[in-house]
């Protein structure tokens, strides 16, 4: 693969995010997540100090580059190189009043081209920090074989973790966010004719009461920010004919659980409320909270205080899930945040083209003081 180009110039927040959006690395395309890796390991391979390692689980690629031979950095900044499917021309960049358009503009390549800019400043400190960078290629799909890995398989840990892969601007952060727990449920029936429903067992009608028992376990509230714990079937299929009783049926079932909730007790519960049904975790993840009066959290807002001359940090929660599950699953504290941007996922994905180098200059700030 042909080497990136080592000038100042492509070395630079926006040209790094370009290069990044260009690369089309979605779930489906095992040669793009690899290329993403891949220019990542080129983008520092002027830098022959630098300690680089690369990973592989279930064919998605992962790296951490470290300025030492450590698996416990002071400071681990996490981010990932995947993206959700999109048409081919939304990873071409479009700019259009002070904005970049495009599919990972606000998640989350702008932001790992922040970090990657930010390893290369820090490369040139006396000492050079505790810090370390984490990019994986699956946090769009379930994060088990990134984050999760490199974690639990790997040994991985830090005293903070930057993760910035949330909140509307800068000078907001997120501290809490819900656990997920998404599982594949399948159940057995006994095949019969639709005339005869009394010779069979309808496994789609035994799977629907097993749906609706489960979601005893999350009633609704009237909560205004829905900070409660959640359940949605989101795919089911069964049977193969109008006229006959479905001897088996399966359901996809989405998991959104706060706090309140343990995730051992979750699974405890469903099992016992259909003992001889095969379930499967698809993915799982602790809920993720980081005290407010941490001391990384109150260093952060020091920084964010500073910079943006704002009397206080602002908070925000996320119902969806981030890569800083995994490391709140070890007592990690994680400080989420981003640029100013919006409408992930979505066909005006976008970011604040002034926003970008604020964030670069918060997060070498927060870094700093960290670390004296």
């Amino acid at each position: 693969m042909k080497m990136i180009d080592t000038s100042q110039a492509a070395k630079s927040i926006l040209r790094v995010t370009e290069d990044l959006i260009r690369i089309h690395s979605t779930a489906d395309r095992t040669d793009e997540l690899y290329h993403a890796i891949q220019y990542v390991a080129d983008y520092f391979s002027d830098l022959p100090e630098l300690v680089i390692h690369r990973y592989e689980s279930n064919n998605k690629p992962s790296i951490v580059i470290s300025f030492e031979e450590t698996l416990e950095p002071q400071v681990m900044l996490v981010g990932h190189v995947d993206a959700v499917p999109a048409p081919d021309e939304l990873f071409e960049p479009r700019y259009e009043s002070g904005r970049l358009y495009a599919r990972g503009a606000c998640d989350m390549k702008s932001e790992v081209a922040v970090m990657m800019t930010l390893m290369r400043d820090f490369y040139s400190a006396s000492p050079r920090p505790s810090l370390a960078l984490m990019l994986t290629s699956d946090e769009e799909i379930n994060g088990n074989n990134g984050a999760r890995y490199l974690l639990h398989d790997i040994g991985y840990r830090a005293k903070v973790a930057l993760v910035p892969d949330g909140g509307a601007e800068p000078s907001r952060i997120i501290l809490k966010s819900k656990g997920v727990l998404h599982l594949h449920i399948g159940v057995r029936g006994r095949a019969a004719h639709g005339s005869r429903p009394w010779l069979g067992k309808n496994a789609i009608e035994d799977l629907y009461a097993l749906y609706e028992q489960i979601k005893t376990l999350f009633p609704p509230t009237d909560d205004p920010e829905h900070w409660h714990s959640t359940c949605i079937v989101g795919t089911i299929s069964g049977g193969v004919a109008t006229n006959q009783i479905p001897d088996f049926a399966e359901c996809g079932i989405d998991i959104r659980f706060t706090e309140e909730h343990a995730l051992v007790d979750i699974l405890s519960k469903i099992r016992a409320f259909a003992p001889d049904a095969d379930i499967e975790i698809l993915s799982k993840g602790h809920p993720m909270f980081t005290s407010r009066s941490n001391q990384f959290v109150m260093l952060y807002e020091e920084a964010v205080r500073t910079l943006f001359n704002v009397p206080e940090l602002q908070e925000e929660i996320t119902h969806g899930a981030t890569d800083g599950r995994f490391f709140a699953e070890f007592g990690i504290p994680v400080i989420v945040s981003r640029p100013v941007s919006d409408d992930q996922h979505s066909p005006n994905e976008w970011l604040d083209l002034a926003s970008l180098e604020d964030f670069k200059r918060l997060y070498e700030r927060a870094i700093t003081l960290f670390l004296r």
